[in-house]
């Protein structure tokens, strides 16, 4: 247990600093958001390929023989992967890394709701409680309070909370392939289809960048620290304490984004932005308690 939870908590710390890290490019660089996630999707993918050959060869290459599975994981490539990645990084650019991070934890909202809807059932009282906190949350950060101004530009607050859509995609669209395959031979390989997509529509060989030694480090840190080696360790840390604790911990990562942005790059954070973060994830910690309200 205490081995899963420094995994996990590794791995939440590592996506918190792969955000920040974004920030610091788009503000630093000017970076295209499709480059980048293209850069980001294509690079962990086949690093994290790399890993599952190593361990069993047979079994990275024997995914593609199930036509059914094959379906599957292109569906969560595109609709899962690429749009979680790409609207979390926008939302960054439009934003800030710790704000599409907590944004980002609308997601156990939107899985619920999927939910009652599928069992066509009305939420239970912790459930509206819960989506009370998180439009409350939403609204605190996007106006801190005042309705007549927003802190964050529509862009900003739009992609956010694309980002906790697509989270809670891509946590319910590849069930069924993560338990006959494990995790990370899906998310390898929904990283590099994705990648090739996004790369394809955003037509990623036509827009110029230009990177020194430091941005080159930069993009190179979101692709090993912040998405290969942050999935790694979370996946495995899932392995030894569950998804549902694994989830609690997870949280860190928007904790970390917050302190790297303002240690790191001076950004400021209010007192509104600390009410907001802390209604939007205390959701995630009531939906995981199992007694019914």
């Amino acid at each position: 247990m205490k081995k899963g939870f420094i995994l996990t908590a590794l791995g939440g710390i590592f996506w918190g600093l792969s955000g920040t890290i974004g920030q610091f490019l788009f503000q630093n660089y000017h970076l295209n958001t499709t480059w980048l996630t293209t850069m980001r999707m294509l690079g962990a993918g086949i690093i994290l390929l790399i890993i599952c050959f190593i361990k069993d060869r047979k079994k990275s290459i024997a995914i593609w023989k199930h036509q059914s599975d094959v379906i599957q994981l292109v569906c969560f490539s595109i609709c899962g992967l690429m749009f979680c990645q790409y609207s979390y990084m926008t939302a960054i650019y439009h934003s800030n890394s710790s704000t599409a991070a907590i944004l980002q934890y609308l997601n156990p909202v939107f899985i619920m709701l999927y939910t009652c809807l599928v069992c066509k059932r009305l939420p239970y009282k912790k459930e509206i409680i819960c989506i009370l906190l998180a439009f409350s949350g939403t609204f605190i950060l996007a106006t801190h309070g005042n309705i007549h101004e927003m802190n964050i530009t529509p862009l900003g607050l739009f992609w956010g909370v694309m980002a906790g859509l697509s989270a809670s995609l891509y946590s319910l669209l590849p069930r069924n392939l993560m338990n006959r395959w494990g995790s990370l031979i899906p998310i390898g390989y929904a990283m590099l289809i994705g990648g090739i997509v996004l790369g394809i529509i955003g037509k990623t060989w036509t827009i110029q960048v230009s990177l020194d030694f430091i941005g080159i480090i930069g993009v190179l840190g979101i692709i090993v620290i912040g998405t290969a080696l942050g999935f790694s360790l979370y996946l495995l840390g899932v392995h030894y304490i569950g998804a549902m604790h694994a989830s609690l911990i997870g949280a860190l990562e928007p904790v970390s984004a917050t302190f790297f942005m303002c240690v790191w790059l001076h950004s400021s954070f209010t007192v509104f932005d600390l009410i907001g973060f802390i209604l939007i994830l205390s959701t995630i910690f009531i939906l995981s308690y199992k007694k019914e309200a």
